[in-house]
């Protein structure tokens, strides 16, 4: 089969740029089509698969451009392991002689979706890690009332909130003693930073279900912040409701048959060392 692919490199990192060009090149060796793009301009396009060469950063804003298309994803790693770029340089070929010869494995995560009113429109945006809602004024404690199927639940105190997918459980959900969660699972983690009452606690929510926020920042500037994946910002007014639910569409992802996830996950966080 002759594939065509797209390969997303971070030009701020040595040899990135380099490296793209060394396997866009192999590839059209093998027949395939293949288009290049450094990361700051990416313009997404139908292929059959997309690498991104650098790190889970740049392999997050490849996941938010091409997963509306459908599109399967592999990170190459350039430094130490990622939880989302779990393939080596040193791998890439090996792994590439094996798609062409017997196509690939597709590993489906869920991908979060959020809704809120900004500068007068509505915005969706999609987060592959999580969502996160601060104060604009850092370390002021906000309140936040959460929703779950139009039902109110709770209000939480607290420094902010963080709604994850299990892909982003690793991330700034575990920093705030957030679960660990099988990456494979659909559901939500919704994690609080830092309560001010010990008995709120982080929440793990079906994937069937609607969530919303509605933020109350006592502080004077009246201003929250809504960030995606740590790489979108927003600043909303003072009671803006957002509204979280999973994507209709997949994250889909080539499966690195040779590393396990709990092989990834003991090495990442340093496990029986």
């Amino acid at each position: 089969m002759n594939y065509s692919a797209g390969i997303i490199y971070n030009k701020s990192k040595e040899n990135a740029k380099k490296i793209a060009l060394e396997i866009a090149s192999w590839l059209r060796k093998n027949k395939c089509r293949v288009f290049v793009s450094d990361s700051s301009s990416i313009k997404p396009k139908k292929v059959d698969f997309v690498l991104s060469i650098a790190g889970d950063g740049t392999m997050l804003k490849v996941i938010r451009a091409f997963s509306p298309l459908s599109v399967p994803v592999k990170g190459i790693n350039l430094g130490s392991l990622g939880f989302l770029t779990d393939t080596d340089t040193n791998e890439i070929f090996v792994l590439l002689k094996n798609i062409l010869s017997s196509g690939f494995k597709i590993e489906k995560r869920v991908l979060l979706a959020a809704e809120f009113e900004y500068k007068g429109k509505k915005k969706k945006t999609l987060a592959a890690n999580d969502c996160v809602i601060q104060s604009l004024s850092r370390g002021k404690l906000i309140t936040v009332d959460v929703s779950i199927d139009k039902n109110f639940i709770v209000e939480y105190n607290c420094d902010g909130m963080i709604i994850a997918t299990p892909t982003g459980s690793t991330a700034y959900s575990l920093a705030a003693a957030g679960p660990i969660v099988y990456p494979n699972l659909p559901v939500f983690i919704l994690t609080p930073i830092y309560p001010h009452t010990l008995t709120q606690r982080p929440m793990i929510l079906p994937d069937k279900s609607s969530i919303s926020f509605v933020t109350k920042n006592k502080d004077s500037n009246g201003k929250i912040m809504i960030s995606i994946d740590g790489q979108e910002n927003y600043k909303l007014p003072n009671e803006t409701k957002v509204k979280f639910y999973l994507y209709k569409k997949p994250l889909k992802l080539i499966k690195n048959c040779s590393r396990s996830y709990f092989e990834t996950l003991k090495t990442k966080l340093h496990w029986s060392v």
